[in-house]
């Protein structure tokens, strides 16, 4: 590899700050380091660490954190630099199979090292969080019904219901239809009164939906469709599966990145961003399961599976009527409305775009069997739930 040749070098006994200036010469695995006081032999393998730099490269005997380890540098050209390295590269690997392995990759092309990394590390994540799908099959349900019943109380500390007997006979004779045989669950729904036209879901069977959900819908079809959307979500363990997912997140992030970061700030802030990058995803996902779930459920009762999509178009609309009322002021009711929508629905930010929705929910009610529309309570009984809090929207007002 070297043939003759030497090299202007230092060498720094690891005792003295002052180095020996010489110079050194290469035969086969051995360097011969020579200066006007003293003389060196060197096996290449002998070197723990190898370093290029910008005057050609550092070779470093032992790695010994408790002194000064010897230190000779060579004075070459970068060419020189990678030959010598090669040289160093080959005495590793020459010494057992581990060794063979790691300082391969460090032979490596950066370029291809960098894409390789990254499928490895896709490869490990895809069966890492696909492992805690698994984790959450050994948690009992009975865990799902604790963790809904310790939000319950909140919930239910905080809002006033405004059930009726006809909001109560409607959603129990559609829960006879929509809950799937021997569910381990208990549903319940409960009526708040608000003008958001929305509803949502506890791990323990527990359904709120807002009034103006009710008050503003176009047909008994479309209130069924967002009950068996949010019934999916309780029977798939969204709830379970997000916060299992979450801590994983949370967890291989710290793993990677690792405890102690001291005053690196940025690297504490791009694990929060990334665990909630991933969280956010993860809703998106089970979302798309709900909607896909609950169709499944309408069809087998032969129930129309239009209803939720008849919903997302108002959703839709009400978008839109939002975006081109954003530069008008509100008055002072209005305002505190928005405040209360906006603090009870901020989760609805994980949700999929609702044109999204649209166009996945479409698809499959044309792929398969339409159902027929039935009306789960007489129109009268509909009318009442209908006008449910609304006097209690009146009062609230005053």
């Amino acid at each position: 590899m070297f043939q003759n040749q030497t090299f202007t070098s230092r060498y720094f006994d690891g005792v003295s700050a002052v180095p020996e200036e010489g110079t050194v010469l290469v035969h086969g695995q051995t360097i011969d380091f020579s200066s006007a006081e003293t003389a060196h032999k060197l096996n290449v393998s002998q070197f723990a660490e190898f370093t290029l730099t910008h005057k050609g490269c550092k070779l470093v005997l032992r790695p010994d954190e408790s002194k000064e380890s010897p230190v000779l540098e060579i004075i070459c050209s970068k060419s020189d630099a990678k030959q010598f390295e090669s040289l160093w590269i080959q005495s590793k690997k020459n010494q057992s199979h581990a060794h063979a392995f790691f300082y391969s990759i460090r032979e490596m092309n950066p370029i291809v090292l960098g894409g390789l990394s990254i499928v490895i590390v896709a490869i490990i994540g895809f069966f890492y969080f696909k492992g805690l799908e698994l984790v959450t099959n050994l948690i009992p349900v009975s865990m799902d019904k604790s963790l809904g019943e310790s939000v319950q109380m909140k919930m239910d500390a905080q809002f006033q219901e405004c059930n009726t007997k006809a909001t109560d006979r409607f959603f129990s004779e559609a829960l006879k239809k929509i809950v799937p045989k021997g569910s381990p669950h208990q549903f319940k729904v409960s009526v708040i009164g608000s003008t958001i036209p929305n509803a949502f879901a506890l791990s323990n069977g527990k359904i709120y939906f807002f009034s103006g959900l009710l008050n503003d819908a176009k047909s008994q079809e479309e209130v069924i469709g967002v009950l068996a959307h949010e019934v999916a979500h309780i029977e798939k363990r969204h709830h379970m599966r997000n916060l299992v997912k979450a801590g994983g997140t949370s967890l291989a992030i710290s793993l990677v990145v690792g405890p102690g970061l001291g005053n690196m700030e940025f690297l504490e802030t791009f694990t929060e961003i990334g665990s909630t990058i991933l969280v956010l995803k993860f809703s998106r996902d089970f979302e798309t399961e709900a909607d896909v779930t609950s169709i499944e459920y309408l069809r087998n009762q032969n129930l129309s599976p239009s209803g939720l999509l008849t919903f997302f178009k108002r959703m839709q609309e009400l978008e839109k009527e939002s975006m081109e009322s954003e530069d008008n002021p509100p008055d002072a009711n209005a305002k505190d409305d928005e405040v209360v929508t906006k603090s009870l629905t901020d989760f609805l930010s994980t949700h999929p775009a609702t044109e999204e929705r649209m166009k996945t929910l479409a698809s499959l009610i044309e792929s398969g069997k339409k159902g027929t529309i039935k009306k789960v309570v007489s129109d009268k009984t509909w009318k009442d739930v209908q006008s449910v809090c609304l006097d209690f929207k009146n009062s609230d007002s005053k």
